[in-house]
């Protein structure tokens, strides 16, 4: 079974019974997907989601490269943050900001930027908005077509045509 199969079936099953999403979500070998799950099943667990936000957070921290690291966090910020606890998730988001400046190349940079900065959105719009200069700050619109997209859609979201993309459903 593909890491993408089990990560949709712990997502589905999270929902309904965590502590078995848990248990698959721990067998995904990818740490991509695996942190995905993982935080899918803080978003839905029925005790202190802490401790599944911190291991989707080692999961991320596996990934073979920076962009992985700092984008799939989004996940569990967002989860974090849909769970009330915005402190927990603020300092994920500081994590990942950190890291995702590192990612190279710039148009990746600008992905995983912009993927954090739609996580900052179930903070509030002044997180987002911290996100957003980051973004700019690390990007230059004219560098890369991936880069100018993640700034107009970043503007395009603060002005109310866009909306945040949901990491959970």
């Amino acid at each position: 079974m593909s890491a993408t199969t089990q990560r949709d079936e712990v997502c589905n099953l999270a929902k309904v019974s965590p502590r078995e999403a848990l248990i698959q979500a721990r067998e995904i070998a990818d740490p991509w997907f695996r942190a995905q799950a993982l935080s899918w099943v803080a978003r839905y667990a029925d005790s202190d989601p802490i401790p599944f936000a911190v291991e989707a957070g080692k999961a991320a921290a596996d990934c073979d490269d920076d962009y992985k690291r700092s984008a799939v966090r989004a996940w569990e910020i967002s989860a974090l943050a849909e769970r009330g606890l915005a402190s927990e998730a603020r300092k994920a988001l500081t994590e990942a900001l950190t890291l995702a400046q590192a990612v190279t190349p710039q148009s990746s940079r600008s992905e995983a930027l912009f993927l954090l900065m739609q996580a900052a959105f179930k903070l509030g719009e002044n997180d987002a908005k911290s996100a957003y200069q980051v973004l700019t700050a690390s990007c230059d619109a004219h560098d890369h077509w991936r880069c100018k997209r993640a700034i107009c859609y970043g503007e395009r979201l603060f002005t109310g045509q866009y909306p945040p993309r949901q990491f959970f459903w």
